[in-house]
């Protein structure tokens, strides 16, 4: 009996490593096709400020109606030290957390929980523009500046871009509730897909010298801007 509990205990993280690892590959299974090595300058977009609480879904992110009320701290993490640019926050429940979450709003910023890590470690990641198909910066290490060091930061805090690193990627925020694989790597080939929308836009995007990560997220921003205002 005691023989028959071992292998099924062996059996079970054996599972559990394998669907660990395949959810760790998850967003590695994209190549990135910006190739860039230097860091490029990206636009700060000001974020109009949505309904606080927690959003089950995508589609009561994009209703601005989030549906659960919990009380939870949220803790700016920037992608550098000295750098303006939030990619992500540390998010902390007050009591139970939420089964089900798409994501939250701390009644001025959006973070969208993405599943990363050998753990199946929630990460909160700052929607970067408004719209139906906002992008995020996913970073592997984000930095938290505390006290004194955030002085540096404050001081910048207005500044309307920021220099991204090249270990960055950019994903963009699938339109449909997917708790797994909320974001999908902007490829090339998926931004134009979208732009093509837009035919103008796709046309001005294709006669860019440099399809790198601070052009599409330019263009997101824009084609985002015209579905709000085509709304």
């Amino acid at each position: 009996m005691k023989y028959l509990k071992g292998i099924l205990l062996i059996c079970f993280f054996a599972v559990v490593s394998i669907s660990a690892y395949s959810q760790a590959s998850t967003y590695n299974s994209e190549a990135d096709d910006d190739k860039d090595t230097t860091a490029q300058l990206v636009q700060i977009n000001t974020i109009t400020p949505r309904k606080k609480g927690v959003y089950k879904t995508y589609e009561e992110y994009r209703d601005n109606s989030p549906s659960i009320e919990a009380e939870f701290t949220v803790k700016p993490l920037y992608i550098s030290r000295n750098n303006p640019l939030v990619a992500e926050a540390d998010v902390s429940f007050i009591g139970k957390r939420p089964k089900k979450i798409w994501g939250i709003s701390d009644g001025e910023n959006v973070y969208v929980r993405v599943i990363l890590g050998n753990f199946f470690q929630n990460h909160y990641f700052r929607l970067q523009c408004n719209g139906p198909v906002p992008y995020i910066y996913l970073v592997e290490n984000p930095v938290f500046v505390p006290g004194g060091l955030g002085l540096a930061v404050a001081a910048t805090v207005a500044a309307t871009s920021a220099a991204l690193p090249p270990f960055v990627t950019l994903s963009i925020v699938r339109e449909e509730t997917n708790y797994m694989k909320p974001v999908l790597m902007a490829t090339n080939s998926r931004v134009k897909r979208y732009l093509k929308e837009y035919p103008e836009l796709l046309e001005a995007y294709e006669k860019e010298a440099r399809h790198n990560k601070a052009t599409k997220a330019k263009y997101l921003t824009e084609y985002n801007n015209r579905k709000i205002e085509n709304k």
